[in-house]
Order: structure tokens, then C-alpha cells, then sequence
């Protein structure tokens, strides 16, 4: 059949044009194949020329091996996609479980750090207030001894006579 579909001419091949399924008189010389879509399933052919009797079965028999070959090394190569993507998945999903485990560790980290910058802060505040108030008792402090030593300076300058007896008594004790 298939050496009537391709008959060589003088020169090679005829130029007309051939569609085999379009032609009333030839049949299909690869048959109908269906497919039921479940992945152990084979090609089947429908066509009455299966065993035919032009002698090319052989042909047929060995296009439709190499088809079925194809057919299983797509599934196995479809299998292994599916198989590749599914790890992927995996992969990548243990990857945001493990950043989002990360992301709350930090947060937490962030927390307690946050905390502790405000304990400072406010333990910081309380030693600035309480050194400007330990400041102002030192400042009152010098005032009241500057005020309890001022009447000792006014005294012993205001009176010229006590400079004068002070200094004839330690004239006197240098003498004894």
C-alpha cells in the first residue's frame, strides 16, 4: 500500500498532490488510534487494512512499536517532570517553614532587644533626674556652708582689734 501511495516516475516521485484519507479507494495505512488516557494503556488501530494483504504489515507493525516506545518513554519523561516538580514543592516549602521559623526567632530577638532599650531609656531618665537633684542638694550644701563660715570672716575683719590680739597672743606664746 504504502508503495502505491509513493510510486516512483521517471525523474522520482510523482507531483501530484496526495491525501491519502481524503481518497475514496485507499484506506488509512496507519489505521485510527485511540487513546483511553490512563497511562497502561496501548494504541489501537481500527482499520480493516491491519492485517492487510499487500504484504506491508511489517511496516505498520514496526511504526506503530516505534510509537508505542515513544508513547512509554514520554510517560516515564512526564512520571520524572512530575516527580521533579513534586520535590521541588517539598523543597520549597521546607524552605518557608524554615524562613518563617527564622522570621519569628528574630522578631522575638527584635522584641526582647526593643524591651531592653526601653528599660535603659527609662533607667537612664531616672539617673539623669536624680543626678541633677543630687546636684542642687551639692549647690544648697555649698550655700549653707558658705553661709555658716560668712559671719566668722565678717566678724574676724570687721574688728581690726581682734587681728591685733590675735596676732599679740601668738606674740606671747612665741615668747614663753
Amino acid at each position: 500500500m504504502l508503495s502505491s501511495v509513493f510510486a516512483p516516475t521517471d525523474g522520482g516521485f510523482s507531483e501530484t498532490t496526495f491525501f491519502p484519507w481524503d481518497n475514496e479507494s485507499q484506506e488509512n495505512p496507519f489505521g485510527v488510534l485511540s487513546f483511553s488516557g490512563s497511562d497502561d494503556s496501548t494504541p489501537k488501530t481500527n482499520s480493516s487494512n491491519s492485517g492487510s494483504d499487500d504484504g506491508c504489515p511489517v511496516a505498520v507493525d514496526m511504526m506503530d512499536e516505534r510509537k508505542r516506545r515513544r508513547m512509554i518513554s514520554n510517560r516515564e519523561s512526564a512520571r520524572r517532570s512530575r516527580m521533579r516538580k513534586q520535590k521541588h514543592l517539598e523543597n520549597l516549602r521546607n524552605l518557608v517553614n524554615r524562613h518563617k521559623s527564622g522570621n519569628r526567632e528574630l522578631m522575638n530577638r527584635l522584641r526582647l532587644a526593643v524591651h531592653h532599650g526601653q528599660a535603659l531609656g527609662q533607667e537612664n531618665e531616672r539617673l539623669k533626674s536624680e543626678s541633677v537633684m543630687l546636684r542642687q542638694k551639692l549647690w544648697d550644701l555649698h550655700l549653707v556652708l558658705r553661709v555658716w563660715q560668712l559671719p566668722n570672716e565678717l566678724l574676724s575683719s570687721a574688728w581690726p582689734c581682734n587681728d591685733n590680739n590675735e596676732t599679740s597672743s601668738k606674740n606671747k606664746s612665741n615668747r614663753h
